[in-house]
């Protein structure tokens, strides 16, 4: 399975990702991207320990890395 990367597009004001089990790109506000990950924007370290729910298929993204635009 591929690495999923997660783009943190600035300000921020949205995360964009790509599934690896549907293949659906997903857009979604930063904000409602915190709260529905359980994480924080002042505490980074936490993202490394977070798997990602795909909205589309409900799918558990195991393998994520973030970038930011």
């Amino acid at each position: 399975m591929s690495n999923t990367v997660v783009t943190v597009i600035q300000a921020p004001i949205e995360v964009d990702y790509t599934c690896p089990y549907c293949g659906e790109n997903i857009t979604q506000c930063f904000d409602d991207f915190l709260s529905d990950q359980g994480l924080s924007w002042s505490d980074l370290s936490d993202w490394k320990y977070i798997d990602i729910t795909c909205p589309e298929c409900g799918k558990k993204i195991d393998d994520v890395s973030y970038e930011f635009d």
